[in-house]
């Protein structure tokens, strides 16, 4: 049923597109197949060998565009798929098959513009997503979708403009929008020039217990008309919407970068965690970490950090990141930071070995990546249970283990104020201290240890200020658990 709903809508959106009809919720379509001046690659599981999960008898058919010309973009374009077929394979349950399709949606005025089309299937069912990258032919650089804005702050506006499309919709979590990266990752115009922002499946939609938020609403799109976009685009957002219009498309590019890539700017809903104006190497400092979420009580735990401006570090399980992606991603957006708590809570050495072991640890960081763009590079093993082995998967797959220094013991039944006096009574400077925003008594704690400590004169931070940006592959702290 769900594919027989899918499937044929994007069909009769790239037929559409292409032919030119005005649907305002399309974005415009100038070539879907390769030719002489666009060549494809295509490839298959064989092609992404040295990624660190790769279960058995998922089928992948894979391709992207490549312009006579603009070898780099073909190489930022593939740095995206590498990427796509990496992340379903660690974040999905019991995948089947993953399926990449493209199109050019803009050539012209010194920009290429590519839409991605993934269809996916897997335990939870079929589904479709969009990624739109733009290449900017003089720099040779491949931008993701929000830099067609000028910059955060024309992002954040565009959320609110976007939040007030939704308001009323019932398939949409309007909760669960934020100006992150990967919330919108694909945006272009249409054929009077407007911005077209379109949601993959399921993205926005309501928070089902104990299962992924349903994908049957199907792509959700949100059409600001360009008197209301052109104040928020970049340089590269004008050319790319004038690009996007042209009536003959300029598909091969005639001459080298003129001033070279550089360093990649910061693209907007890129966000970095902690408080810029915290030196744990001069400041008193103290790192709240909450584990086993996200739950149906971070919400509140995030209301009381904002209120205090605390930043913190969260921990994250499979299941729960599955079930709240909108709270993930406003966790990531308010500049927490986020680590994985492995796929499962159970104790890794005993239950983990091999292939299994390599699945585990992949599944989160999958997870947090395909909702924010975030890569995480921290891990916390369930009960800080770890083993040489685990350690060591924690750190081929670029991650440092992080530990604490001081247990909260909020998960021995014990009550508020026992937490708090716990959680004070303990404080040292550079402690990393255990807690959990799954328990209620923690909530209820949280607003009087925050008061304390920062009375006693404590800078919150995150993990990794305090352990001054820990190394892959090492473990904290270095002495373990006391």
């Amino acid at each position: 049923m769900l594919a027989a709903l899918v499937l044929p809508l994007a069909a009769c959106d790239v037929q559409e597109a292409a032919s030119g009809v005005g649907d305002p919720e399309l974005i415009t379509v100038l070539l879907d197949e390769a030719g002489e001046e666009v060549t494809e690659w295509r490839g298959d599981a064989d092609d992404f060998g040295e990624h660190p999960y790769r279960p058995e008898g998922l089928e992948i058919n894979v391709a992207y565009p490549r312009f006579t010309g603009a070898g780099s973009f073909s190489q930022g374009l593939a740095a995206r798929v590498d990427q796509e077929v990496r992340d379903f394979r660690g974040a999905s349950r019991n995948p089947v098959s993953l399926d990449i399709g493209w199109e050019v949606v803009a050539a012209g005025h010194g920009v290429l513009g590519v839409r991605l089309v993934r269809t996916e299937e897997d335990y939870h069912g079929l589904r479709q997503g969009y990624g739109t990258y733009w290449y900017d032919t003089a720099t040779g650089h491949t931008a993701y979708a929000t830099e067609l804005l000028a910059d955060g702050a024309a992002l954040e506006k565009l959320n609110g403009i976007v939040r007030g499309v939704f308001a009323h919709e019932e398939d949409v979590d309007v909760e669960g929008l934020h100006p992150v990266m990967r919330t919108y990752d694909s945006m272009g115009f249409n054929t009077d020039g407007d911005l077209v922002v379109e949601f993959d499946d399921g993205h926005l939609s309501p928070v089902v217990e104990g299962h992924p938020p349903t994908s049957e609403p199907g792509r959700m799109v949100a059409v600001v008309p360009s008197e209301q976009a052109l104040p928020l685009l970049s340089d590269l957002g004008e050319r790319a919407r004038r690009a996007s219009l042209v009536e003959e498309p300029v598909l091969a590019v005639e001459a080298p970068p003129s001033t070279g890539p550089g360093s990649p700017p910061v693209a907007p809903g890129v966000v970095s965690a902690g408080d810029p104006d915290v030196d744990c190497a001069k400041d008193k400092c103290i790192a709240l970490t909450f584990d086993d979420g996200p739950a149906e009580t971070t919400p509140h735990l995030l209301d009381l950090l904002a209120e205090e401006d605390v930043t913190a570090s969260f921990f994250l399980n499979g299941d729960p990141a599955l079930t709240r992606p909108g709270v993930l991603r406003r966790t990531y957006a308010e500049g927490h930071e986020i680590g994985s708590h492995n796929d499962l809570h159970e104790h890794m050495p005993k239950h983990f070995a091999d292939e299994e072991l390599t699945g585990q640890v992949a599944a989160v960081s999958a997870m947090v990546r395909r909702q924010t763009g975030h890569t995480v590079e921290l891990f916390r093993p369930p009960f800080g249970d770890s083993s040489p082995e685990v350690l060591g998967e924690i750190g081929r797959q670029g991650m440092a283990e992080i530990l604490w220094s001081q247990d909260s013991e909020d998960w021995t039944d014990t009550n508020r104020d026992e937490i708090v006096e716990s959680v004070v009574g303990q404080a040292e400077p550079g402690a990393v201290v255990l807690l959990h925003d799954t328990l209620s008594p923690t909530l209820a704690a949280a607003p009087e240890i925050i008061e304390r400590l920062r009375g006693q004169g404590y800078a919150f931070a995150t993990v990794s200020q305090v352990y001054g940006g820990p190394e892959v592959g090492e473990s904290y702290p270095p002495g373990g658990l006391v």
